[in-house]
């Protein structure tokens, strides 16, 4: 073959190659990088993308893992992932920290009923005796939250207790070898204490029903860009909830094996966690609904505990967007 020929071979042949990777680019950006924490309600989403759920919806769902409430947040807010199953204080932060970023709520997974507690030593009897003394959370809006709710009534304020700020891993670590006297901490970081006589709960979500609500939320942009990438998701989480009452004990073995607990452990937690049903989305998500009064709630105690200021956006609903 002359050069010349070869040449033109050559550039042929990259203009194919140019063309099927334009034809195939579209499929491989149908990615959806998600932010997780440790809490049985949002293993579905592993289940999910261990089971392929999400490429039959035509995407891939990778589900990043973090080990604070605090670097999950940073995560989204920095624009390292598109979507986010959070907590509404927590999603409320977002909005304070980084305003552009302020997510937009999809679908509401759970509410803790007694997932969420304040556990101390079992000297400790009360919520109202731990003024003075040491007690550990996490560097996120939930933990002051539930101090708050927990202390409200007794007559104390944040800065009555001393505040000790670690990972969920290390309050609990800390608990045990009586650095702290008390913790906010949560499924499935609690199992272990709540089965110990040496500790007890003094507080949990259960005595604030409808406060601890997790939600599935996505980017501004996200929304804009690609609403049916968005809906994609949210069945994913539908098809996730179907395989686990199709097939409990497989489903359970799995998801407890990725937090690291026995499946008796995780149904134990389960049951400290309603799931609404895929009918009641839209009146949740409606604009009266009871998610925007709870984030209404939420920024009224907020503010008046001096935690965020007084102009800030709150996430914002999307219940057209829920399949």
């Amino acid at each position: 073959m002359t050069r010349p020929r070869l040449i033109a071979a050559l550039m042929a042949s990259a203009g194919l190659l140019m063309g099927l990777g334009a034809c195939l680019a579209p499929w491989q950006e149908r990615q959806v990088r998600l932010a997780i924490v440790d809490w049985p309600a949002y293993e579905y989403f592993y289940l999910a993308s261990r089971k392929g759920l999400d490429r039959d919806q035509g995407y891939r769902l990778q589900v990043d893992q973090f080990g604070s409430l605090q670097d999950q947040r940073r995560a989204f807010s920095r624009g390292d992932v598109e979507a986010i199953a959070i907590t509404l204080p927590e999603a409320i932060a977002i909005c304070r920290e980084v305003p552009a970023r302020c997510p937009v709520i999809v679908l509401v997974l759970d509410a803790s009923n007694g997932a969420d507690q304040v556990a101390a030593a079992a000297r400790w009897r009360s919520v109202a005796e731990l003024k003075g003394q040491r007690v550990g959370l996490e560097r996120s809006v939930l933990g002051e939250f539930m101090l708050l709710r927990a202390a409200q009534g007794q007559g104390l304020k944040l800065a009555d207790f001393k505040l000790r700020y670690d990972g969920p891993k290390a309050l609990v670590s800390q608990l045990q070898r009586g650095v702290v006297d008390a913790i906010v901490t949560y499924s499935p970081h609690s199992d272990g204490l709540v089965a110990d006589p040496r500790f007890r709960v003094l507080f949990s979500s259960s005595q604030i029903r409808g406060e601890v609500v997790d939600v599935l939320a996505v980017s501004p942009e996200l929304q804009r860009r690609d609403s049916k990438q968005v809906a994609a998701l949210v069945r994913t989480w539908w098809a996730a909830r179907q395989l686990a009452a199709e097939e409990p004990q497989q489903a359970t073995a799995l998801m407890a094996q990725r937090q690291g607990v026995t499946p008796e452990q995780f149904l134990s937690s389960q049951r400290l966690i309603r799931y609404p049903d895929r009918n009641q989305q839209a009146g949740l998500l409606a604009a009266d609904g009871p998610v925007q009064r709870t984030l209404q709630h939420l920024q009224r105690q907020m503010r008046e505990a001096n935690r965020i200021p007084q102009a800030i956006p709150l996430p914002k609903l999307a219940p057209e967007l829920v399949p």
